[in-house]
């Protein structure tokens, strides 16, 4: 009797296990049927190397603002010229509490242990290169309804508050998702690039007009800088932020490389630098 009784044990175990593992491979399969094809992880490339990756904070010459430039230095390690395309991505991200927005007023006890997981950060802006973000385009139509709806009853209400941007976990995956307007570049080999390639700017110069009058208007649309050699190539992105009261500036930047010519997870490499405290270069 009892190694029946075993036995109709084991046996209900496995039938148990293989319900489990069946509903287990539905969901899964459910999953991938939604079509996500969101992947964080950059997949290696060893064609690619990203050198380094540097900053530098200066006034813009039109007295009306500041840059901070980011400096991103890739080698081709293969014989032939590759071709790649970046994103480079700058905000500024402060935390804001889950609790109350409203700590900055009424902080914290002093009796209470600072919780990080009670944190959550805000984008108060943010700046991309080669082209501008449009967060109805990150949320989309249904989630840009909802927070626009939010915002509209608080300012009825009288409340102080501005529109909100999408954090940066939504950014980078949308960024992700979306390479096609990325800054198209290419990694030259032992050929080389042609003289009209060493330097590639969207550089638009004074008018004779500006010039008279001493003003340069077009300066904020410059936002990148390349300049080719056999193997190598540094990519310059410019973020013009303009000064306003309580002014401050960018304190994270991303930078998101892919190759165009995968179907997809063109991601190859990614990375999100904390920049808090950069000085200003006179």
């Amino acid at each position: 009797m009892k190694s029946v009784a075993k036995f109709s044990f084991i046996l209900l175990f496995l039938i148990l296990g293989n319900g489990i593992s069946g509903q287990n491979n539905a969901e899964k399969e459910s999953k991938g049927s939604e079509g996500v094809e969101y992947y964080p992880l950059a997949y290696y490339d060893d064609r690619l190397l990203v050198k380094e990756v540097s900053f530098f904070r200066r006034h813009a010459d039109n007295g009306k603002g500041e840059f901070m430039d980011v400096m991103v230095e890739l080698e081709n390690r293969d014989f032939d010229a590759a071709n790649f395309s970046i994103y480079i991505l700058a905000v500024n991200e402060t935390p804001l509490s889950r609790v109350d927005d409203r700590r900055e007023l009424v902080p914290f006890p002093k009796w209470r242990q600072y919780d990080v997981e009670e944190e959550t950060k805000v984008v108060n802006f943010q700046n991309l290169v080669p082209v501008k973000l449009d967060s109805k385009n990150v949320w989309g139509e249904k989630k840009y309804g909802e927070v626009k709806k939010s915002y509209d009853e608080k300012i009825a209400k009288g409340e102080k508050v501005k529109f909100p941007n999408p954090n940066l976990d939504t950014l980078v995956h949308y960024l992700t998702n979306n390479p096609k307007d990325a800054l198209p570049i290419v990694l030259y080999g032992e050929e080389g690039p042609a003289k009209d390639k060493v330097l590639i700017s969207n550089f638009v110069p004074q008018t004779a007009e500006d010039l008279q009058k001493q003003k340069h208007d077009t300066l904020s649309k410059h936002t990148y800088t390349v300049y080719n050699a056999k193997y190598k190539s540094t990519i310059f992105s410019h973020h013009y932020t303009e000064y306003r009261p309580g002014y401050f500036t960018f304190n994270k930047v991303v930078v998101l490389i892919f190759n165009p010519q995968k179907e997809k997870n063109k991601l190859v490499y990614r990375k999100i630098i904390d920049i808090n405290g950069l000085k200003l270069v006179n």
